[in-house]
């Protein structure tokens, strides 16, 4: 069996953590393709019609993504306006914090049912103990018994 051991405690809140991790999404969201919008449609015109729409909201076309024009099928990303991306990151940073408590209160959770675990063990190996000590002194008292019963062996010579 082996002995069941937790070192330190669970990770707190840490502002800094979460500062950390909420750079790393606005970082990912800025590098693919999530601060973008696709503007498509199945004709020219209709592809058009929509990227001017864009347009006029503040999007602008993109020079990361191709824009691709096969038959009945053309489209194009748009970089967000900068009013919507500063929305956009804001979710982000309370999606973030949910993440990043959820992900504490497993670890606390975690810790804590190895504590129990660790306690119950000790309880447990407390309990053999005693009771190997209790068999032990039952037998030694059995074995007094027995050996005042029976004496010593007399041999005549």
């Amino acid at each position: 069996m082996t002995k069941i051991t937790i070192q330190g405690t669970a990770p707190k809140f840490d502002e800094q953590v979460l500062k950390q991790r909420q750079a790393a999404r606005h970082n990912q969201y800025r590098l693919t393709s999530e601060s973008y919008a696709v503007a498509r449609g199945e004709i020219a015109f209709e592809f058009l019609t929509k990227v001017i729409e864009l347009s006029a909201q503040g999007y602008k076309l993109s020079d990361k993504y191709p824009i691709i024009s096969a038959p009945m099928s053309y489209s194009s990303y748009l970089r967000k306006p900068d009013a919507i991306i500063a929305a956009d990151l804001q979710a982000l940073d309370a999606q973030v914090k949910q993440d990043y408590i959820a992900d504490l209160e497993l670890e606390r959770e975690e810790y804590k049912a190895k504590l129990t675990a660790q306690l119950l063990q000790a309880a447990d190996l407390k309990e053999q103990k005693k009771e190997q000590e209790r068999k032990a002194k039952l037998l030694k008292e059995i074995e007094k018994e027995v050996s005042d019963t029976f004496g010593k062996l007399v041999v005549p010579a």
